[in-house]
């Protein structure tokens, strides 16, 4: 039996200690090209503190281990609340150069489990996870159904990395993808399939995968497979891997193949105030409609979010149903090098090429240099279809830098702004347009207001958890009806220059009047509960 360091009084410490050692070792180049970031052992014990216990022979998969602190911490909570006999365990890691400290912490485990009268079978594979087990999405053979390995619990910090559709996992697991896929969804995907009936998902990841067109496929594949039953949000994006320097809005998500009618949700700053986090219940219909093509998973943190989301339902139409669409640029950059411009005067051969830069909140900022982009593009016939016509718009930034306050930065647009026929919009900018029309100036005023509100901000950042603004989650958020956006419009363009302020309050009091937010009221309150 492996002789326990007496600093070390539990696997998972040693995990932590040993990970620490092999960050500080390893460069942020090889790190970054893993996506590799290693859980503190604090949030590791959350993670292993909400598995339920079951028999007490249980088998755990452990997809891309690291140094195996997530295991570790499983099994030692599962230890504290039941009689465990038997311990089979799964390890997937590719990275040969960590692999001699996996070993080092589970030979520690082994040892720990051993003093327990606990016996430990397991196995460490150094085959890609998802091409390892890509037979769960093709279990049909001449044979019958060909049923893989499946696991009580399976838990997990996935590595986090976008993956192109050529790539052979993103093939393997093409029941998951559309558009560029990120191989923490792949992960999530492929292990849904390889829980048992009574099985627990336990895994920390973006929470990307709530919304959008990218992640569809995706949460079409894992809401039929499992369902949620806990939700743990994180207010600050930068203490949680700190000694990775890992910006990235994370949440702990556990999951099950039964049906569960409500949803938890714990939020704490970071993983300090994981033993007192602020919790509330939510119906499972209040936070995903199963039923819906979207399947948008909405994650509010606190008692604004959710009123938020309560005064959304309420709206019936998407501004498509009042003949508005949302749209991407037209113009790539790096594809029409030949039709830009950095200098010239604006005519009828050269039109102006507004960026994502010229989008200041509820102002249209032209000319307004940055770096080397080029201002003007040629307007030919070769150009021409990547131009639009000179119109009424109102524009966002598909984008939004960690400087900006708001995740929406929304701006009018009027075609008085050139005397110009045509127009290009580069491609990090969405703009909103009447096809075969125009929008009024008070639409135009209502419904830049109602994307630079807070109330609109808010409602956001309920499902979407990074700085990307997509057209297709644009599209989907319900409207208040036309009449109250124009009502809103005509009171904002009295305003000289509209600050936040002032687009709250007309925006508030409009909808105030209409009993939109009137009385709303949440499912319940967010309260601090103690965790053991």
């Amino acid at each position: 039996m492996m002789e326990l360091p007496d600093r070390y009084k539990s696997p998972s410490e040693f995990a932590e200690f040993i990970g620490l050692e092999y960050a500080r070792s390893s460069s942020e180049k090889h790190k970054r090209d893993n996506g590799q970031f290693f859980t503190p052992k604090q949030i590791a014990d959350f993670m292993g503190n909400l598995a339920k216990p079951k028999s007490n022979k249980v088998s755990i998969l452990d997809p891309g281990c690291g140094t195996g602190i997530l295991s570790c911490s499983l099994i030692e909570k599962l230890a504290q609340k039941t009689e465990i006999s038997e311990i089979e365990l799964t390890l997937y890691e590719t990275d040969e150069n960590v692999l001699p400290d996996t070993q080092k912490v589970i030979d520690f485990l082994a040892s720990w489990l051993e003093g327990r009268n606990i016996q430990f079978n397991y196995r460490i594979e150094q085959t890609d996870f998802v091409l390892e087990n890509s037979n769960v999405f093709h279990l049909t053979t001449l044979f019958g159904v060909e049923k893989p390995k499946q696991y009580d619990y399976i838990i997990s910090n996935p590595p986090y990395f976008k993956i192109p559709k050529t790539d052979k996992r993103a093939i393997a697991a093409k029941e998951l993808v559309y558009g560029q896929p990120n191989i923490y969804s792949l992960f999530m995907g492929v292990s849904a399939k390889l829980l048992k009936e009574d099985g627990e998902l336990i895994f920390i990841t973006p929470r990307s995968f709530a919304a959008g067109n990218y992640f569809k496929a995706f949460r079409k594949s894992f809401f039929s497979d499992v369902s949620v039953s806990n939700i743990h949000i994180f207010e600050s994006r930068n203490k949680m891997f700190r000694n990775d320097n890992v910006l990235q809005e994370n949440i702990i998500l556990r999951a099950t193949k039964q049906l569960n009618s409500a949803i938890k949700i714990t939020v704490s700053e970071c993983d300090k105030g994981l033993n007192r986090p602020m919790e509330q219940v939510f119906k499972t219909s209040s936070l995903i409609d199963l039923k819906s093509q979207d399947l948008i998973l909405f994650i509010p943190s606190n008692e604004k979010e959710t009123n938020t989301i309560e005064i959304f339902k309420k709206w019936q139409n998407t501004l498509n149903d009042y003949n508005i669409q949302i749209s991407t640029g037209p113009v790539v950059a790096f594809r029409c090098t030949e039709f830009l411009k950095t200098e010239g005067v604006m005519s009828n051969s050269l039109s102006p090429l507004v960026w994502l830069h010229n989008i200041k909140e509820m102002e249209f900022v032209y000319p307004l240099q940055k770096g080397n982009k080029p201002s003007l593009i040629v307007n030919s016939e070769e150009s021409r279809k990547v131009l639009l016509k000179n119109k009424n718009y109102i524009l966002l930034r598909r984008f939004s830098s960690k400087d900006d306050k708001s995740r929406l930065v929304c701006c009018p647009f009027f075609s008085s702004y050139f005397a110009a026929d045509m127009i290009g919009f580069e491609n990090h900018v969405n703009y909103i347009h009447r096809p075969n029309g125009d929008l009024s100036e008070n639409e135009i005023w209502g419904i830049s207001a109602l994307y630079s509100s807070s109330l609109f901000d808010t409602y956001f950042r309920t499902f979407n958890g990074n700085t990307q603004v997509g057209a297709t989650e644009l599209k989907q958020i319900k409207m208040p009806p036309l009449d109250d956006i124009i009502i809103i419009g005509g009171k904002i363009k009295k305003c000289q220059k509209p600050q936040k302020q002032d687009i709250d309050h007309i925006v508030n009091e409009v909808l105030l009047e209409k009993s939109y937010v009137e009385n709303t009221r949440s499912t319940g309150n967010f309260t601090r509960v103690g965790v053991a």
